[in-house]
């Protein structure tokens, strides 16, 4: 997955393909009435969410369909692949220098 919001680069074009052109109320609403009926539980509980603060607007880059795909498929890979195990710090810093040195 590329970039964090906040870092510039990736991170802009996340948050950039978050930008509704200027959606309006009425055009929410219109999307809002097109939903399944089971995902408006879902929708409710990010929508009070943003409402009342408890998500930064900022961090609406985390729900595109992209970066949820990416989470999901990060869950079932660190189900299927624990991944690598080292010792120590020195032993994954040498780990991630050989990495980056390929």
């Amino acid at each position: 997955m590329d970039g964090l919001a906040g870092s510039s680069g990736a991170g802009e074009s996340i948050r950039e393909s978050c930008e509704n052109d200027g959606m309006t109320k009425t055009e929410l609403h219109e999307l809002v009435d097109g939903l399944p009926e089971n995902t408006l539980d879902g929708a409710a509980v990010l929508l009070r969410s943003l409402s009342d603060g408890r998500i930064d607007p900022d961090q609406t880059w985390f729900w595109t369909p992209d970066w949820l795909a990416g989470e999901l498929e990060a869950d079932r890979e660190g189900k299927t692949d624990p991944g690598e195990v080292y010792e120590d710090a020195d032993a994954f810093k040498a780990a991630l220098h050989a990495v980056r040195s390929d």
